[in-house]
């Protein structure tokens, strides 16, 4: 707790200090410490991130699969996710990091006191502005509820994808020992019981979260116990299981490993590269993509119907009934263009999961943390200076 006051000097009145600019004054360091958490772990880019910009896997939309994409471009998203959680818990910082201490009752004081001095020695940014507002507003602490709430549904999501990867069905990922358990009847599981328990801890503190936002729903606009002694342990808890959560996930990942060849062998399997052929009859034989689209899914029915029928008749038969006329292909350049990896080596637009835009996007990510831990060491060493400060000043009253 950063909210400590000292005993003023004998010569100089004693400032008027009421419990309304206490509370907030105690309890905002316990949000702003929480918002400044370190920008580590999850963000963290892939150990092996050039390896993982050339892993190709089947992407899947509605459940079922998609498209193929790499290891790369999907952690690069659950990062990119995680970098807008870290924009959102910084701006939650610098709201809560303001001192309301000197706003009294309600209305201040007709002491001279300097609230921006007290607010200084406290590691604060500054004080708060309106008195009434500092001991009748909870916005910063229900903003950085919420920003940690948002974190934890994104962070969710993607340990659902992590569970359904470590299954026998799919077998894409393989936690280290540690992070699995091991049934007491079946000695063949390898339960990947971490990310179930972060599954379940991040879900509770969603509860918790959304049972503040309640308990100051409809409160009157003023000072009442309800945003404060009762609503205090269960922010503190809740953030609390927030931080395991996150911790969780990361290291469990740290240690994981992905099954390369068998995730490249699904992406070739479910037709999932045949968007690439209609692409391809658009961007060569000019061809509208409406009814590129009809040739590449007639296509995929003339090649179940007769598969041992060569692609490139096949394709000829299909541009047929669809066109009206035959469009020619190679089989080999039929191949070529079906497979997982050309699919995603020509999508090279910004964002897309190319290595050639994968590869710069990974770095670009790697210098966003290195700013980021730059930016919370400096945040930590301002609070480090307005303790000693603080000691120094204390030290000068006891003198």
């Amino acid at each position: 707790m950063r909210g400590r006051g000292c005993r003023p000097p004998p010569h100089r009145p004693v400032p008027q200090r009421h419990r309304h600019d206490d509370v907030p004054d105690a309890a905002a360091p316990d949000g702003a410490g929480a918002c400044r958490g370190e920008p580590g772990p999850a963000r963290k880019p892939p150990r092996n991130g050039v390896r993982y910009r050339e892993d190709v896997f089947a992407a899947h939309t509605h459940t079922q699969p998609a498209q193929p994409t790499t290891v790369a471009h999907y952690l690069l998203a659950v990062i990119e996710q995680l970098e807008r959680d870290g924009v959102r818990l910084r701006a939650a910082y610098a709201s809560t990091n303001q001192s309301p201490l000197g706003a009294c009752a309600i209305t201040g004081t007709g002491f001279g006191i300097d609230r921006g001095r007290t607010a200084a020695l406290l590691g604060f940014d500054g004080p708060t502005g309106n008195t009434y507002g500092s001991i009748a507003t909870v916005d910063y602490l229900l903003e950085s509820v919420s920003a940690a709430a948002v974190m934890l549904a994104g962070v969710g999501r993607v340990v659902q994808d992590l569970l359904l990867w470590c299954t026998a069905e799919f077998g894409y990922l393989r936690l280290a020992d540690g992070f699995v358990q091991c049934s007491s009847i079946m000695p063949q599981k390898r339960n990947p019981v971490a990310l179930e328990h972060a599954r379940a801890i991040g879900s509770k503190a969603v509860g918790q979260a959304s049972a503040i936002l309640l308990a100051v729903h409809n409160t009157p606009f003023g000072d009442i116990v309800d945003t404060e002694d009762d609503l205090q342990p269960l922010v503190a808890s809740m953030f609390k299981d927030a931080t395991r959560a996150v911790r969780l996930v990361a290291a469990t990942l740290a240690d994981a490993s992905f099954d390369r060849e068998h995730m490249a062998s699904r992406a070739e399997q479910g037709w999932i590269t045949v968007t690439e052929l209609a692409d391809t009859l658009t961007r060569e034989h000019g061809i509208p993509f409406k009814a590129s689209h009809a040739v590449a899914a007639k296509f995929i029915e003339g090649c179940v119907r007769n598969p041992g029928a060569p692609r490139g008749e096949v394709l000829r038969g299909a541009t047929s009934a669809v066109l009206g006329r035959e469009v020619a292909m190679t089989d080999a350049d039929l191949e070529r263009t079906l497979s997982a990896r050309n699919f995603v080596d020509v999508r090279r637009t910004h964002g897309g999961p190319s290595p050639a835009v994968t590869g710069p996007a990974i770095e670009e990510s790697r210098a966003r943390l290195a700013a980021d831990r730059t930016s919370h060491a400096s945040a930590i060493g301002r609070l480090r200076e307005a303790e000693e400060d603080l000691r120094q000043a204390v030290a000068a009253i006891g003198n």
